[in-house]
């Protein structure tokens, strides 16, 4: 699958992509902002986008995945730290395909990715 990375951490970022390229899968790029994140979906049309809800720049995540699908219909999987319930009510208005709480483990990875490419 081909994914764009939305993470502000770059260590976070990094470790992600690490964990993908060894399940196969190309990561397109990372993105530290949701506006560079819309961007980059828009150039490069992802199978999926992994999310950050909480990012640098003027658009959060939310914001990012929303201006996103009502453009393209792109899974996003939000990742996060921050499993309050506010926070899910507001990603589940965008229809992600999955909420994960960081720090993200790699077989809830792997069933994520297997669901998508079952789709």
């Amino acid at each position: 699958m081909r994914i764009i990375i939305a993470e502000d951490e770059r260590i976070i970022a990094l470790g992600l992509s690490s964990l993908l390229g060894r399940l196969g899968h190309q990561v397109l790029g990372i993105c530290s902002s949701g506006e560079a994140c819309v961007e980059l979906a828009e150039a490069e049309q992802p199978d999926v986008i992994f999310m950050d809800i909480r990012m640098d720049g003027q658009i959060n995540g939310i914001d990012a995945a929303r201006i996103i699908r009502s453009k393209h219909d792109i899974p996003i999987v939000f990742t996060t730290a921050f499993d309050d319930d506010e926070t899910r009510a507001l990603a589940s208005d965008i229809g992600p395909m999955a909420f994960l709480t960081k720090p993200v483990a790699g077989s809830m990875l792997k069933g994520v990715l297997a669901s998508l490419q079952g789709c």
